[in-house]
């Protein structure tokens, strides 16, 4: 692969934050012998940084620092005006395998500099690697709120219920509900909740909230996790999504594919090592993969 190198310039304020910052994408330390270096890094594919005396960033290696950049950049010394809310967004909507994991994360002006330092994101554009890395560093957080739906109770609540909408609004009303009680019992102040449309019925969720959430201003739209509050409750979802599947991984000892393509065959060989009533604690059977998996197993 070709050698890339990429120079920045940093002000003051940014190159105090780049040890901190490298730290959190995986980089670590090394010795250096140039007078006029400050920091020398690597990152885990073998990439260097080089922090020079003149705030300028060098980095070489053969992978994309995009994201890196981004988030040295976006640690600057402005004052970032943030009206605290929760953000909620799901994972495993669309993966066969495993559960649903929805959260609701309370963002306020310290979570939001955390979140931005280490370059949270929508949780879609990052590897499962780079999830568990921002995981570790926001999983301490005292304020996200968690409903994790095993395969199985998703099956016997889709039975009930028969619209996949229903399901999620009633899931996102749950971690709603749980921050907004908690937050109050705590004496913190929230009057804004903030979710990543999944319906083209917006009274979906508006239907399904208790007392609090009826109260506060509700937001709704496509692409939320454009919002940071989203965007964090999206990789704190992912983590557990990836966790979970481990835990699924361990227990049966196979290897669950993510998403809800390419899994037939892979479902196929469950089935045979286990049973048909055994994948319904698995998967999402209400998938028209299903069918697909029984119609033609051996």
């Amino acid at each position: 692969m070709i050698q890339n190198t990429v120079s920045i310039q940093l002000d003051k304020h940014q190159t105090c934050n780049v040890e901190k910052i490298l730290t959190s994408f995986g980089w670590y330390k090394e010795d250096i012998n140039n007078p006029y270096a400050v920091i020398r890094m690597k990152s885990p594919e073998g990439s260097v940084a080089i922090l020079y005396s003149s705030n300028k960033l060098v980095f070489q290696g053969v992978e994309d620092y995009t994201q890196v950049i981004s988030a040295l950049k976006s640690s600057d010394e402005k004052e970032i005006e943030i009206v605290p809310h929760i953000g909620v967004d799901e994972v495993g909507k669309g993966d066969y395998f495993g559960p649903l994991v929805v959260v609701g994360c309370f963002l306020d002006k310290e979570l939001y500099k955390k979140a931005s330092s280490i370059g949270v994101g929508d949780s879609k554009r990052f590897s499962d690697n780079r999830i568990i890395q921002m995981y570790d560093l926001l999983k301490d957080y005292p304020y996200y709120y968690v409903s994790i739906v095993t395969p199985s109770d998703y099956n016997d609540i889709y039975s009930k219920v028969k619209n996949v909408s229903i399901l999620l609004a009633r899931e996102h009303a749950r971690v709603i509900e749980m921050g907004l009680k908690n937050l109050k019992s705590k004496n913190i102040e929230c009057n804004t909740v903030v979710i990543d449309q999944f319906s083209t019925k917006k009274s979906r969720v508006l239907n399904e909230l208790g007392e609090l959430g009826k109260k506060v201003d509700f937001q709704q739209y496509h692409k939320g996790e454009s919002d940071m509050g989203v965007a964090v409750a999206s990789v704190l979802a992912r983590g557990i999504f990836i966790q979970e599947m481990d835990d699924l991984s361990k227990k049966y000892k196979f290897n669950f594919p993510k998403g809800a393509s390419d899994v037939i065959d892979r479902a196929q060989e469950f089935v045979r090592k286990n049973s048909v009533e055994e994948l319904s604690k698995v998967a999402k059977i209400s998938f028209k993969t299903t069918a697909k998996v029984l119609q033609t197993r051996i």
